[in-house]
């Protein structure tokens, strides 16, 4: 049993089944050791499962961790983790794919160095009911998950300049731009306080004032907020017809603004977003070859699941004060 921010979620294992009820402690141990889930060699059982299904309903309040479709939808996902994982892993060993203990020792200092000290790092695993051993060997899994998608992308070719140009072509309304303006503003609570600032620039920079007075967090560039596209900030759109110093107000105060630059509606060119296009493409070739891979892992490998026994695990939840 542990505590959240929400529910407790009660039981060692949440399961509120009928078994449990009898109170005998051998037959508890039995349906707690029971596989679940079977992929090759590799085995979940319902105290594995049902730990983790506690983790992910611990972001719910008790009434939305009992509904049973964020119930079912966090086992289907916790079923799918483990088949992944499993296939990885097991793929990773044909593979002779392995991360070293110096390896993972280094990655486990980079991540505690993140935390003041050690009982902070400490605490952080037991308020996701981990232990350092558990969180440990998430780490090495992740970091050879890592090495088999490293591997998997190898034979993978980056699209040439005529597939680039081609996707191009075909998606020409998604690179276009519309009409923007670039601004700088000093923003203030009262509009007295503007007709003071219109005042002192006869004398001083926009930007020096910006910087003195304006609420806003674009105040330490000197009120630059940068380019405008038209239509996405409704109290902007009126200075898209005019140019100069202009007042406005929002709901965020009343706004001197300047007009610094215009740039017309436009498409952007080929040039500016190859590198955007070719990202976008070997992404999808990547995730192709993935679903590709895994696919044939799942043709090859032996995967059994006890779908009666786990819809038979139920979810018992408290307040923290019970």
């Amino acid at each position: 049993m542990f505590s959240t921010k929400g529910p407790v979620l009660t039981g060692l294992f949440i399961l509120s089944l009928a078994l449990l009820s009898i109170g005998c402690e051998s037959k508890s141990h039995k349906l707690a050791s029971q596989v679940v889930v079977q992929v090759n060699d590799h085995n979940l059982t319902a105290k594995e499962f049902s730990n983790q299904l506690a983790r992910k309903l611990k972001q719910f309040d008790a009434l939305a961790a009992k509904d049973p479709y964020t119930v079912n939808r966090a086992k289907e996902d916790i079923q799918k983790d483990f088949i992944v994982k499993s296939l990885t892993l097991d793929w990773a060993q044909a593979q002779k794919i392995s991360v070293s203990s110096s390896e993972l020792d280094s990655e486990i200092d980079k991540l505690r160095a993140n935390y003041p000290d050690d009982l902070s790092f400490r605490r952080a695993l037991a308020q996701e009911n981990l232990s350092f051993a558990e969180w440990k060997e998430q780490l090495q899994y992740t970091l050879i998950e890592r090495d088999v998608f490293k591997k998997l992308n190898e034979k993978i070719k980056d699209p040439s300049d005529e597939e680039i140009r081609r996707f191009y072509d075909q998606n020409k309304e998604s690179f276009k731009r519309k009409e923007r303006i670039q601004i700088r503003q000093i923003v203030v609570d009262d509009e007295a306080k503007i007709d003071a600032i219109k005042m002192a620039l006869k004398t001083n920079d926009f930007a020096e004032l910006a910087k003195k007075y304006s609420i806003t967090p674009e105040a330490k560039e000197g009120g630059l907020v940068g380019w405008i596209e038209k239509g996405s900030v409704d109290y902007f759109d009126p200075l898209f017809s005019k140019s100069g110093t202009h007042t406005i107000t929002s709901p965020f105060g009343v706004h001197l603004i300047r007009i610094e630059k215009k740039a017309p509606a436009s498409v952007l060119s080929l040039d500016s977003v190859r590198k955007q296009i070719k990202t976008s493409l070997r992404a999808q070739r990547e995730q192709a070859e993935y679903i590709a891979w895994l696919d044939a892992q799942l043709r090859s490998s032996k995967v059994f699941k006890n779908v009666d026994f786990i819809k038979s695990i139920k979810i018992d939840t408290r307040g923290t004060n019970d």
